[in-house]
Parts: structure tokens; C-alpha cells; sequence
């Protein structure tokens, strides 16, 4: 059971800090780390990252950085400096930016004497259509992050077991778009179940209105654990 519950991240994706900091309150002791993205941060800032480590969470930064290598190393610097477990910049960036998130990362980490956060490239959203021809693009972009040195990647479960043929542990497979059976897609296309996921060689389950949306968060997190527990 709790190799199972550190499995599983929920994302925080809440429109203000009092509310996200209810629900994580909710999952202590359940739940290991938090994804903190653009809608917390763009309204709490550091000051997220700082409540949800006070509650003892693990801190996934999904920011999706995606700029000229020296603009995202300067980034990758400037979030490692909060304690942050993972982080997240675009796969599409090209290799010098690749390069660029993970030398940033690590010669800040290294200056201040901490653990550097993994980084993971994110291939193609979960909630672009299933119809599109994205197989062969994000296994590409999963190449092009593990020769760039990243820890990993973001992909969805329909693309994570190709991803896993090619790439063995430790290089990670992150994957959003998780609905427990009978859940709402809502606006993601590409989707499974968190069983299905696991089966697909993902590391880590990104889940966030199956359980922050549910009348009780910690039942429905609690649910899912179970399920892969089995």
C-alpha cells in the first residue's frame, strides 16, 4: 500500500492557496508529493511551494519551462533554490535548452548543498486528440530528453509503454490524464485508468480533480491506492 501511495501525485491545480492548502491538509500522511503548475503558482508563488513543504509534502514544479537555454537555466536556477523534488520544461525545447534545465538544476542544487530535482520533459499534452499521429513524435521527444541528460519524461499511459521499450529505468515516466473507472474525461483526450497506467511501465500517476474535486479527497485518494495496491 504505500509503495503504491508514493506512486501517486495530486495536483494542486486551485485557484488560490487557502483552497489548495485545505485539500493537501486532507491528504497527509496519505500522499507524498504535490504538483504545483501554473494556476497556484501564478497566485501564490514560492509562498505555494513553502506551505505545501511545511505540511511534509514532496513538491512537483510543473511549469513547462520553454524559452532560449539561458532564460531556462536561470529558471531551473531560480526554482531549485525553493527544494523542490521534480520540474518541468518542454521536450520540444531542443538540446541546448534540455541541457541547459538540467546543468542549471544541478549547479544550483550543488552551490547550495541540496538534492537536484529531477527534470522532466513534457512530450505532447494529454489533452491533445487521440486522433492526431503522436506516437512517433513523442518517442522522439522522449529520446531527445534522455540524450540530453534529463531524468525523464511527462507522456500520457497510450504513449508510456513504446516510451518504456526504449528507455529502462531509471529514466522516469510521469503520466497525467488519470480517470478512475466511470470519471469524467473533462478536457483531456487521452486518458486511463490507473491500472492501465501502471501496466504501461509509467513511475508516477499526475491525478488532480478525481481526488481534489471529490467531496472527500482523502477517500478517493485512498480508492486509487487501493486499486494499484491490488
Amino acid at each position: 500500500m504505500r509503495r503504491a501511495a508514493e506512486r501517486v501525485i495530486v495536483a494542486l491545480d486551485a485557484p488560490s492557496l487557502s483552497r489548495a492548502v485545505r485539500v493537501a491538509r486532507q491528504l497527509q500522511g496519505l500522499i507524498r508529493c504535490v504538483k504545483i503548475g501554473s494556476i497556484l503558482f501564478g497566485a501564490a508563488g514560492p509562498e505555494a511551494i513553502r506551505r505545501m513543504r511545511a505540511l511534509g509534502f514532496q513538491v512537483f514544479l510543473d511549469l513547462k519551462f520553454h524559452d532560449i537555454p539561458s532564460t531556462v537555466e536561470k529558471s531551473c536556477r531560480a526554482v531549485t533554490a525553493h527544494r523542490i523534488a521534480m520540474l518541468t520544461v518542454h521536450a520540444s525545447g531542443g538540446p541546448q535548452m534540455l541541457r541547459a534545465a538540467v546543468e542549471g538544476a544541478a549547479q544550483e542544487a550543488a552551490r547550495r548543498g541540496l538534492r537536484r530535482p529531477k527534470v522532466l520533459g513534457v512530450t505532447v499534452l494529454t489533452s491533445v486528440d487521440a486522433a492526431h499521429p503522436l506516437r512517433g513524435r513523442v518517442t522522439a521527444l522522449a529520446a531527445a530528453a534522455h540524450r540530453a541528460g534529463l531524468d525523464g519524461v511527462v507522456a500520457s499511459a497510450q504513449d508510456a509503454r513504446a516510451i518504456r521499450r526504449r528507455f529502462a529505468p531509471p529514466f522516469l515516466i510521469a503520466c497525467p490524464g488519470i480517470r478512475p473507472t466511470g470519471a469524467a474525461r473533462g478536457d483531456q483526450a487521452r486518458v486511463a485508468t490507473p491500472q492501465e497506467a501502471m501496466a504501461s511501465g509509467v513511475d508516477f500517476l499526475v491525478i488532480g480533480r478525481p481526488i481534489t474535486e471529490a467531496r472527500r479527497p482523502r477517500l478517493a485518494a485512498q480508492q486509487i491506492i487501493e486499486e494499484l495496491a491490488c
